[in-house]
């Protein structure tokens, strides 16, 4: 992964729990205190730092992974990324039918980059069926944390739910995320 990752790893963070939060993790994790935007890293640098933050921070990898999501949105996408987002979309549902797009526009950028790809379907208003895929194990809670922070980016209330289905193996993973506008 590209080091902006792992630099929001750090954002978040230090943000929320402190710089010696952030010094325990990354000396566990055998990572660097901090990272180049544009380079890329081994998978398993952004894979031990969940682990360490899990540890040091006493939460599950699903919390911190969803939390990381939701400050990437938050934090990252909205505040640096700002034009990519608009581009991408004006609606909570028409951004989640334009992640591949915009993946796309990305890899035009990052060489070597290898995003997860996105089948979007509308089952009815406020209901979207979404296959996930990617070749990276175990970040589905960090993409629930992402959607999370989108719908709330939008003003929207979610509830996701995943779905089993046998005839897509992984790695696809299928969710309905069901939306509507916060009142």
């Amino acid at each position: 992964m590209y080091g902006m990752v792992n630099q929001a790893v750090r954002g978040l963070v230090l943000d929320v729990f402190g710089a010696d939060a952030w010094r325990d993790i990354s000396h566990k994790a055998q990572s660097p205190e901090e990272f180049a935007s544009l380079e890329s890293y081994d998978d398993q640098v952004t894979y031990n730092l969940v682990s360490a933050a899990s540890e040091v921070l006493a939460l599950s990898p699903v919390d911190v992974l969803q939390s990381f999501g939701k400050y990437w949105i938050h934090n990252i996408a909205s505040k640096h990324y700002a034009d990519l987002m608009s581009k991408t979309g004006t609606s909570f549902e028409r951004f989640i039918s334009n992640l591949d797009h915009m993946h796309s526009r990305i890899q035009a950028t990052f060489p070597n980059y290898k995003p997860p790809s996105f089948r979007v379907k509308k089952l009815e208003s406020g209901l979207l069926q979404v296959d996930y895929y990617s070749e990276r194990e175990g970040l589905l809670p960090f993409v629930e944390g992402l959607f999370i922070g989108l719908g709330e980016y939008f003003e929207m209330k979610l509830h996701i739910e995943h779905v089993a289905d046998d005839a897509h193996p992984m790695p696809c993973q299928r969710m309905k995320i069901q939306f509507e506008e916060c009142t």
